[in-house]
């Protein structure tokens, strides 16, 4: 079974005005924790606001009001057991089934038309779900039922459903276009049940133009939250200009490259980018062997316009000797992250993963899933769980870095094989793929 999280892991770095009388975990230092300032739109004007930057780890639900969650009553979260992520991420999926998103062409069924996204805190065994609509609420209760006790689920009254957002997402696109506002951050998955625009600078005058062409596009200034988020470049070769946008889809035009999203090379179907790597100081990204053909020139996300052109594969391997791999040479930017957000901090040796762990991998078809690692070959291919599906092939394998979720990673490995017989898919060790190609892992 798919663990189908796509992007609806609403996870971000923004505060809802609404949450500001929640109890803040006392004595935390984490950067999560800390205040950040932003805008929203509120009686005709824009209004500046402070808020832990990510109010739902830095916060205790069953202490808090506009919180409902049916399995605090039985057992609070983190007082008895830590909670199980396998059956959180199965919790989620099925909560993804119920709601009927097709991912990739952004379809949304009726099952739920309040529904205003989820987003999940693995550490505390959360899944936070906006709805609007009571008989939405109950649907999502009842098909839960049977995790009562073991996951605690969290309604929160939303004020938009997740196609309106993605609407408007869709729309403020063409904000882009205005150089002069300085967009660096556009989110409409995101824990506010909002669209997040990040600016490079905040101003007056910038909020004014802002709403002239947010007016214009027809979306709704309440709708909206804006961040000063400044981002600069991460010392990486063809990237002089920092304008990390947060992608809306993987078959987007993403502009720097990461892992986890589509790319193709004439004469091949669609494949997913691994990670980024150096090799002899040069920059590129990793990918499986038979994705590409060596000296062939690559896209992203596909071959139909030539401006889509990222850089040419250097290296192929594709034997049971050398393993599935290739190296693509890039000639724009890449960032040591993974789809949509996550920054890659290291690796770890096949010598520290052992059967029975949880690993995860980042797809173009199947997005994020999960599964457990069945055992590891002395040719150091991978065996897991995880059910991937055509066009994953040369997705980036990895956990979460010393236990912090959904914000830094380790990476395992590359997938590049699944078994449908089997319901299982491999992976090569990050050792393989590093030695083999002669590149070095790039970090943020």
């Amino acid at each position: 079974m798919r663990w189908k999280l796509l992007g609806i892991l609403l996870l971000s770095l923004l505060i809802l005005g609404s949450f500001g009388s929640a109890n803040i975990v006392k004595g935390s230092n984490d950067k999560a924790c800390q205040p950040v300032n932003y805008w929203v739109f509120e009686n005709g004007q824009w209004v500046e606001k402070s808020e832990p930057r990510v109010w739902w780890y830095c916060q205790e639900p069953e202490k808090v009001k506009g919180f409902e969650g049916f399995a605090f009553k039985e057992m609070p979260y983190g007082l008895f057991r830590k909670p199980d992520p396998m059956i959180l991420h199965q919790a989620a999926r099925e909560l993804t089934d119920l709601v009927g998103i097709n991912g990739l062409p952004g379809k949304f069924s009726k099952n739920l038309p309040s529904y205003g996204g989820m987003f999940i805190n693995e550490e505390k065994g959360l899944i936070f779900v906006y709805v609007k609509d009571e008989k939405d609420k109950e649907k999502i209760r009842k098909a839960l039922e049977k995790y009562k006790g073991k996951v605690n689920v969290v309604f929160l009254k939303g004020k938009y459903n997740l196609k309106r957002l993605k609407d408007g997402g869709e729309k403020a696109k063409e904000l882009f276009r205005i150089r002069e506002l300085g967009i660096t951050w556009l989110s409409y998955q995101n824990s506010k049940n909002r669209l997040i625009i990040g600016l490079e600078s905040v101003s007056h005058r910038n909020l004014e133009l802002l709403s002239e062409y947010l007016d214009k596009l027809k979306i709704p200034k309440e709708a909206v939250i804006v961040e000063e988020i400044d981002l600069k470049p991460l010392n990486v070769e063809g990237y002089d200009k920092p304008s990390l946008i947060q992608p809306l889809s993987r078959d987007d035009v993403m502009r720097p490259l990461m892992g986890g999203i589509q790319f193709q090379v004439i004469g091949h179907n669609y494949c997913t980018l691994g990670f980024p790597a150096e090799r002899n100081g040069i920059t590129g990204m990793v990918t499986a062997g038979h994705c590409t053909d060596e000296g062939a020139p690559a896209y992203q996300p596909d071959t139909s316009d030539p401006s889509y052109y990222i850089g040419n594969v250097e290296i192929k391997l594709w034997s049971p000797a050398q393993g599935d791999m290739a190296w693509i040479k890039t000639t724009v930017g890449v960032t040591p992250k993974i789809y949509p957000y996550y920054i890659i901090k290291g690796y770890k040796s096949y010598k520290y993963q052992y059967v029975g762990s949880t690993v995860l991998k980042s797809g173009r078809t199947t997005g994020l899933t999960g599964g457990i690692i069945l055992d590891i070959s002395d040719s150091l291919e991978i065996r897991t769980t995880m059910e991937v599906a055509p066009g994953d092939s040369g997705s980036p394998v990895f956990y979460w870095w010393q236990g912090q979720a959904y914000k830094y990673v380790q990476i395992y490995g590359l997938l590049y094989r699944w078994d449908p017989d089997e319901g299982t898919s491999t992976y090569l060790s990050i050792d393989d793929v590093l030695n083999n190609l002669g590149v070095s892992l790039m970090t943020g």
